[in-house]
Parts: structure tokens; C-alpha cells; sequence
């Protein structure tokens, strides 16, 4: 019961992402070969990688480190467009950004899986299966994102009425989500806070770092650079909880498993870096708008 509701919950939540997007969304970062590039690095192949290099620094093994990578393979969502417009970055690209990364989860995830299962899990039959769990993620994040993209097309007036309050339902179901799961695994949390606790917070302030480093690098524009941090820097919690119940579903009746709870985790952590980050952003973006002021030239004195 409790993965069939967290799966109709991460549908719903994509298909709200789905109904701001735009067929245009779809092929921008492929006019911005530069942006995709970047886009692709960070999210693709350097999060995974890192994800990975810090269970090896901080010595995480088993069920929470393989939650870790389930979570690093998860795309942006709502969130992180909604942070790139709080700090005055690229939205266009952020909202790009997310629906090409939600398209290629559903390969990207079961291939990474795949390949650090049985690294992360030597002595578990864990059910990786590729291609039913390519199949399962492509329904429950892929689809309903084509989906709502769809019906905002062909419907655009009712939709435009009713898509911010499907992206506002969203958002409160996804914080009751990630509540929920803490909630039922509170024991676990507070167990493992002390090694989860740097990890993750390691996993996000890097990635930001990442992000922000390979924009300048490949000299994007500020607006640009901000979004490429947002969408590295903070992925979707819930498909990571979603999946993780797909991988190896319910254990304890009214409990999730250990591959969830990072991702829940994630969720509660990744608070006390958006504020001081968003805020940071929206200042060096102030400045950069700042007209800058004109010196006076002396006025030569008239004979």
C-alpha cells in the first residue's frame, strides 16, 4: 500500500512538472551546445562519480550508501526551477534542463544502479534488473512528464488556470513525502544523522561547487552558471524514495526501506544550504545588474 501511494505521488508530481513545460523546453539545450554539454557533465556523469568517491571517504557501505547513488541519479524537479527563478538564474534552461533530465532517467538510473550494486551490496540479491526497472521509472517519472507537457499543449487555457495550483499540490505533497518517510524511519535517522548527516551534505555543497565552476569554465553566462549549480546541486528526493521502494519494497508493514531513507534525508538537509546559496546568487546578480556609475568629465573652463 504505502509503494503504491508513493508511486501515484511521484506521477502526480511529474505530471505537474510536465504541464509548465513546452515542446520548446525539450529542444533548447540543444541551441546552447555549451549549456548541454555543461549540463550533461555535471548531472550524467560527475554527480554519480562523486556520489560514489565520498561513500568511499567516509567509509558508507551497504543499504544507505546504495540509497546514496539511487539519489544521485535522480533529476531535478520543480524545486530546482523554482530556486533558479529565487536566484535570478536561466529559467528557461533550469525547466530544460529538468525535462531532458527526467527524459534519460529512466536509463541513466537503472545503468549506474546496475553497475555499483554489487560493489555496494556483495552478499544482497538486490532486484537490478535493468530493463524492468528502466521500464518502471519511465512510467512513473518519464511518461507522466511527456503526459503533462501534452495536455498543456492542447488544452492551454484550462491549464493555464490550473497549473499553479497542480505545481502548489505538488510541492506540499512532496514535503509531506519526505516528512512521512523521516517520520517512519525516525529511529534509523537519528542512528545514522552522523555519517548520512556529512555525506550528503558534502554531496550537495560540491555539486553546487561543480556546477558553478563548469558554467565559468565554459564561460556561460551568470544567469546560465546558476541555473547549471541549482539542477546539480539539488536533485528529486522523492524519486530517489520512489525507487528505492521499487527496488526492495516495503520491509516493516508502515515502513520503508534503508535505500529510501538518504533521499529523505536529502529532502530535510538541502534546507540549510538553498537559503544562504539563493541569497548569495540573488546578490552577485544585483550587482552584476547595478548600472554602473558615469564619471563626470571636467568641463573646460570657458575664456
Amino acid at each position: 500500500m504505502i509503494a503504491l501511494a508513493l508511486s501515484v505521488s511521484l506521477a502526480f508530481i511529474m505530471f505537474s512538472l510536465g504541464l509548465s513545460l513546452q515542446p520548446a523546453d525539450f529542444l533548447r539545450p540543444f541551441q546552447q551546445p555549451r549549456a548541454l554539454l555543461a549540463g550533461v557533465l555535471a548531472q550524467v556523469v560527475l554527480l554519480p562519480l562523486l556520489a560514489f568517491g565520498l561513500l568511499r571517504l567516509f567509509d558508507l557501505q551497504g543499504d544507505l550508501a546504495f540509497g546514496v547513488m539511487i539519489l544521485s541519479c535522480c533529476p531535478g524537479g520543480i524545486t530546482s526551477n523554482v530556486m533558479t527563478k529565487l536566484a535570478r538564474g536561466d529559467v528557461a534552461l533550469s525547466i530544460s534542463y529538468t525535462a531532458l533530465a527526467s527524459l534519460i532517467t529512466a536509463v541513466t538510473l537503472p545503468l549506474v544502479l546496475g553497475l555499483v550494486g554489487p560493489r555496494l551490496l556483495p552478499h544482497q540479491d538486490v532486484a537490478l534488473s535493468i530493463l524492468p526497472l528502466s521500464g518502471k521509472v519511465f512510467a512513473l517519472a518519464t511518461l507522466p512528464v511527456v503526459l503533462g507537457a501534452w495536455v498543456a499543449r492542447i488544452a492551454p487555457q484550462p491549464m493555464a488556470r490550473w497549473t499553479p495550483r497542480i505545481g502548489s499540490a505538488a510541492n506540499i505533497l512532496f514535503a509531506l513525502i519526505v516528512l512521512a518517510t523521516l517520520l517512519s524511519q525516525w529511529d534509523v535517522f537519528i542512528a545514522n544523522i552522523p555519517t548520512l548527516g556529512p555525506t550528503l551534505l558534502a554531496l550537495n555543497l560540491l555539486m553546487l561547487a561543480v556546477g558553478l565552476g563548469l558554467g565559468a569554465a565554459m564561460s556561460l553566462p551568470q544567469p546560465q552558471v546558476t541555473a547549471l549549480a541549482v539542477e546539480a546541486g539539488f536533485q528529486n528526493g522523492t524519486i530517489g524514495i520512489v525507487v528505492g521502494a521499487l527496488i526492495a519494497p516495503v520491509l516493516v508493514e508502515g515502513q520503508l526501506n534503508r535505500f529510501s531513507l538518504p533521499s529523505a534525508v536529502y529532502g530535510i538537509l538541502m534546507l540549510l544550504t538553498v537559503a544562504p546559496f539563493l541569497l548569495w546568487r540573488r546578490h552577485t546578480a544585483a550587482v552584476l545588474l547595478r548600472p554602473k556609475a558615469v564619471r563626470a568629465e571636467p568641463v573646460p573652463a570657458q575664456r
